[in-house]
């Protein structure tokens, strides 16, 4: 479903200071050029595609039949392609598939492509994960995986079949039943673009700061919602079974919703890109009251200075589309503030509701009949898991656009604007550290981030003839080109 409206909004003199943030997020996931189905037949040997067919790589998922009765009804099916054997380097791919049936055909092409900076070339390695949330009579943690017979494999190839097997990958980080070791749930709204066990090399870095050595000090019980609301109160109930002693809530606010809602005893740090007083999460910045702690950002304000730079960046934008998804809670508050915005700017707003990544093409249409001239991305899950694919959209339609994270200039967007992602995860390993220390979350005070960035990509600005103000480029704290 996708709506969209042309809003006029005369001039008016604003008031309101803005400060600076930036967001730096995780990796960006794109959509997964796949179709259920497959005959059941036993695995062929890799062949080349002919040519014209294009570089991608073909083939079927199946499970071992001794899986057939333990596997969750509708499991999430994770695809990925590295360069490397080795499973701790990132992946250049990887593609989520929920609610899949087996056998399952699939197909990847460079469009799959999550690793910014990635060619899809040469040989690769393909393997197949199921997420063990839900699996029967999995009594360790990590994921039934499978891989190709004959990998590696060059990329063009057909019958790249995977068999997933009762194997079960053990988490890096295995913390006995009876250990003492703290014990941090992650609680994460959007996706990882490793595995789902994987945690943020930020994240880890600030424990490492602060003196923690993981597996011996501390252990992280991660878990990702893939950008699906509907999945985190079962994931937050499942940390709280697990009794962690913190749960660390990040993503947007629904996480910490979700966090909340599952515990009153266990402390909750919020790394969550929102507004969280405002939400009323928290009773106030200076005693925030209850189990949580964290981080608030002013996430309304954030984008009202979204559209700022990218009027200052380029002076002759009059009409502006705004991408917001409907499900997440902050956007209704920062569609106000972008309004008192671009009143100020004297710009016109196309708000266009995008709930999946199937209403990309649509919104983008309703831009072109709209005759905007630029963008803007609100912070969410699901549009960060797919700004590969907006950008894309975005340089095929000749129009530049900003959002809140550096993986979204990284793959070809204009501006980013919001809170330096290293130091997010440095404050909320502090947060942590003192509450493993005695603590009360309910005596630490919520903080603002005070370092920000923004970061500009002069190639993008280039490709679409534009100029960007010296003015603009002084204040900029990175440039890519």
């Amino acid at each position: 479903m996708i709506t969209g409206y042309l809003r006029t909004i005369p001039a008016a003199r604003s008031d309101r200071a803005f400060r600076s943030w930036i967001w730096v997020g995780l990796v960006a996931v794109v959509g997964l050029g796949a179709c259920e189905g497959g005959d059941g037949k036993e695995e062929k040997a890799a062949r080349p595609m002919a040519p014209g067919q294009g570089a991608a790589i073909s083939g079927t998922i199946d499970l071992d039949p001794s899986l057939k009765e333990r596997v969750p009804k509708e499991p999430l099916l994770m695809i990925l392609v590295s360069k490397s054997p080795d499973p701790n380097k990132p992946a250049i791919i990887v593609n989520r598939v929920p609610g899949v049936t087996f056998p399952y055909r699939y197909k990847l092409t460079a469009e799959d492509i999550t690793l910014v900076g990635s060619t899809f070339d040469g040989k690769v390695y393909v393997t197949a994960r199921i997420d063990p949330a839900g699996t029967v009579g999995a009594t360790k943690q990590g994921t039934l995986e499978g891989a190709h017979s004959h990998n590696p494999v060059v990329v063009g190839s057909t019958n790249v079949d995977i068999t997933i097997t009762p194997s079960v990958a053990v988490s890096s980080r295995p913390v006995s039943a009876g250990s003492k070791v703290p014990r941090i749930g992650l609680l994460w709204s959007g996706s990882t673009p490793f595995d789902p066990w994987s945690i943020p090399e930020a994240l880890r870095h600030g424990f490492r700061e602060l003196g923690y050595v993981e597996g011996k000090d501390v252990a992280f019980e991660p878990r990702y919602a893939e950008a699906s609301y509907d999945r985190l109160p079962g994931l937050a109930a499942e940390l709280v079974r697990l009794k962690v002693d913190v749960i660390l809530a990040a993503g947007d606010s629904a996480a910490v919703q979700a966090a909340k809602n599952s515990t009153k005893t266990i402390p909750i740090v919020m790394m969550a890109f929102a507004d969280t007083v405002q939400l009323g999460l928290v009773g106030s910045l200076a005693r925030p009251g209850g189990n949580l702690t964290g981080f608030s950002f002013p996430f309304a304000e954030i984008v009202g200075k979204q559209l700022e730079l990218l009027k200052t960046s380029i002076p002759g934008v009059s009409r502006v589309a705004v991408l917001w998804n409907p499900a997440n809670p902050g956007h209704g508050p920062a569609l106000k503030e972008i309004e008192v915005a671009a009143r100020s700017l004297g710009v016109q707003l196309q708000l266009l509701e995008v709930q999946n990544p199937g209403d990309f093409e649509n919104a983008f249409s309703a831009m072109s009949k709209g005759r905007v001239s630029a963008f803007v991305v609100l912070w969410d899950p699901m549009l960060y898991a797919h700004s590969g694919r907006l950008t894309r959209l975005a340089l095929s339609s000749r129009l530049p656009a900003v959002s809140a994270f550096r993986e979204f200039v990284e793959s070809g967007g204009l501006i980013a604007y919001g809170p330096n992602l290293p130091d997010v995860f440095r404050g909320a390993a502090s947060y942590v550290d003192k509450i493993l220390k005695g603590a009360s979350p309910a005596d630490l005070p919520v903080e603002q981030p005070t370092k920000f960035k923004l970061i500009i990509n002069l190639t993008t600005a280039k490709a679409l003839g534009l100029t960007i103000p010296q003015s603009v480029l002084i204040r900029t704290d990175e440039v890519i080109q």
